[in-house]
C-alpha cells in the first residue's frame, strides 16, 4: 500500500511573557523580548490584539529568514 503524504498549515503556540496595564483610556501591553506593543478598550481586547501582534511578527520573522534561506541555496 502506497502512502500519500498531506500537507497542511499548523499553528505551533510558542509561550512569551507579556505586560498589561490599565491606563485611562483603556489598557496597554507590551511584549518587550520582541518589542510589541498594543492597545486595547478592555484586558480582553489588549490580550487578543497581542496574540495578533505576535503572530504576524513572527511570521513576518520567518518569511524573511526563509527568504534569506533561499537566496543563499540558489
Amino acid at each position: 500500500m502506497k502512502s500519500e503524504a498531506v500537507s497542511l498549515p499548523v499553528i505551533a503556540g510558542v509561550p512569551l511573557d507579556c505586560s498589561f496595564w490599565l491606563e485611562d483610556d483603556g489598557w496597554s501591553g507590551v511584549c518587550e523580548r520582541l518589542s510589541v506593543i498594543v492597545r486595547g478598550g478592555s484586558f480582553e481586547d489588549a490580550k487578543k490584539n497581542m496574540e495578533n501582534a505576535l503572530q504576524e511578527h513572527i511570521e513576518r520573522v520567518l518569511r524573511e529568514y526563509l527568504g534569506r534561506s533561499s537566496q543563499r541555496i540558489a
